[in-house]
């Protein structure tokens, strides 16, 4: 009999609660109540054991990470319970940034890697994702695999493991995560032709520095002061006191949303880093003390591996979304090199950012399905071929409008050759160079952004919504009396549950999607229009989230 699959978007997550049942009890309220416990995690870390012999070989090394939550040491703890019952050697590594996993399993030449972390998530929530020796996300064949052998731990069909794995001296994976975004500036250098450390960021950054918010992660021990010390001034306004992403603005913010000045003065915002830019207008008596374009402040999510900034405008404040950094990288890249880009956007980004790539020359796009993942694996040269050979920083780069950005990195100790990691904080020193080389040097214009907007069902009953019942029909049906227009389904790799329709409207292109969230409790719609679409996606979008609604939500 198939069991539901325990894996969703990004890893497993759920609310972290104690729970007291048996073990198939404990993997059904994962699925049904989304509630993560420690008999679950034991189970979880015995089935990701079994399967990693299967695949490695005996005694596999697998390295655990974890983000600052307060139930993680109890979860940490019966991860490496499981795994070392299947016969598999650990290694802890300390609090780190999700990326740090990744580095950490290259440094170390580990066989996988598990970090404990629900991303941007509140504290409440826990989870845990897996890497392979290359430092990339799991794929679905794998977690499918995990799923059944834990199933079938859970109900008995399958006998528990009873192996005594070793459990190595636990190392520092933030020293070496720290180790490699110095090694990324050096590479991101390289790309741009310019040195960090002697950067003017007056024009760039708005005086007196960037506002930082890592949501209090990791970051907050130490990012603001690396930076600043390296001369990009920078003050963290997150607190460790904090539960982690308490007011994430990484999670919480639009790609698409604006502040003006006169609402930030009227109200102080409760988000502490739009309240700190808010004190700054209050001590300019109101007026904006920024330049258009400026850089004022960046959101990281706790876990450090997506990033968004806030740009100053004329009257407020606007988000810079993954899309708008990936763009700056590319056109910036470009002024002293203009060598091909292949680049991966997911079906949420902006249609204007692939519809205008042609500005910029001959560049290769790719859409792929939301998580990245996705972008990584459309960025290989082939299935298995995960490693990248180059005597430079290869031209790839992977987007998702919510600030993950998928860029290359040097494996340590293999000259010449690359991996793929989506990072916030080299995401953010990247847009940042990025940004200072546009307003220093003749570069192509910013893509002609289209209208996009993204609305989510919560709660919803996401089993009800398929991407192929007669709920989908019904999305297509109102999407095309709408438009006036037939409009295609389109596939897209690793969204089973995903409804894409792709169409025009006066020779320009449309897009609506449909998809469950892989996390919570949530079904997205979102609806895109290329730059120059005259109609009123707000009427379309009220339309599909009613009728929606009816059949999704409890």
């Amino acid at each position: 009999m198939s069991r539901p699959r325990l894996h969703g978007t990004d890893g497993i997550r759920g609310k972290v609660a104690t729970f007291s049942g048996d073990d198939e009890a404990a993997l059904m309220a994962l699925i049904e109540q989304r509630i993560l416990s420690n008999r679950a995690m034991r189970i979880i870390g015995e089935a990701t054991g079994l399967q990693l012999i299967l695949e490695i070989g005996e005694s596999p090394l697998v390295l655990i990470g974890w983000d600052r939550r307060d139930g993680n040491a109890e979860l940490v703890d019966a991860l490496q319970s499981g795994l070392g019952a299947a016969g598999c050697r650990t290694m802890r590594i300390g609090e780190v940034p999700t990326p740090g996993i990744h580095h950490a399993i290259l440094a170390c030449a580990a066989d996988a890697g598990m970090m404990v972390t629900a991303s941007h998530n509140p504290a409440t929530d826990s989870g845990v994702k897996l890497f392979d020796a290359e430092g990339y996300k799991s794929m679905p064949e794998t977690e499918d695999q995990i799923s059944k052998l834990a199933w079938e731990l859970a109900d008995g069909s399958r006998a528990a493991p009873q192996e005594s794995g070793e459990v190595l001296e636990e190392i520092e994976g933030l020293s070496l995560y720290k180790t490699a975004i110095r090694n990324r500036v050096s590479e991101l250098e390289s790309l741009f032709s310019i040195n960090f450390d002697t950067i003017n960021w007056a024009g760039t950054i708005a005086s007196p520095g960037l506002l930082l918010d890592c949501s209090g992660g990791a970051g907050v021990t130490w990012l603001a002061d690396q930076l600043t010390e390296d001369g990009l001034a920078a003050i963290e306004v997150s607190s460790r006191l904090d539960p982690i992403n308490q007011d994430c603005g990484a999670g919480d913010f639009s790609p698409t949303q604006e502040w003006k000045a006169s609402e930030l003065n009227l109200e102080p915002p409760a988000h502490r880093l739009l309240w700190c830019i808010s004190q700054r207008l209050e001590h300019n008596g109101g007026v904006v003390p920024w330049k258009p374009g400026e850089i004022i402040g960046a959101a990281l999510d706790g876990d450090g591996d997506r990033c968004l900034l806030i740009e100053g405008t004329s009257d407020g404040l606007k988000i810079v979304d993954g899309d708008r950094m990936c763009d700056d990288i590319i056109r910036a890249s470009l002024v002293r090199d203009s060598s091909e880009w292949k680049m991966a956007s997911s079906i949420e980004s902006d249609l204007g950012l692939t519809a205008d790539l042609s500005r910029l020359g001959t560049h290769q796009s790719i859409t792929t399905a939301v998580g990245d993942r996705w972008l990584s694996a459309a960025l290989w040269d082939g299935p298995n071929e995960k490693i990248i050979a180059a005597e430079g920083m290869p031209r790839l780069i992977g987007t998702e409008d919510s600030g993950h950005l998928v860029m290359p990195t040097q494996i340590p100790h293999q000259a010449g050759k690359w991996g793929l990691v989506g990072d916030g904080t080299a995401t953010l020193i990247a847009a940042l160079m990025a940004r200072y080389t546009i307003l220093h040097a003749d570069v192509s214009p910013a893509f002609a952004g289209g209208w996009k907007k993204r609305v989510s069902i919560k709660p919803s009953i996401r089993e009800r919504w398929t991407g192929e019942n007669q709920l989908a029909d019904l999305v297509q049906k109102i999407s095309e009396e709408w438009s006036g227009t037939s409009l295609q389904r389109v596939d897209v790799e690793g969204e089973p549950g995903l409804l894409l329709l792709s169409g025009e409207l006066d020779r320009l292109a449309i897009s609506i999607a449909v998809r469950n969230s892989g996390t919570e409790a949530k079904t997205a719609v979102s609806i895109r229009f290329a730059k120059g679409v005259q109609a009123d996606g707000n009427t379309l979008m009220e339309r599909l989230i009613e009728n929606l609604s009816e059949h999704l939500m409890p």
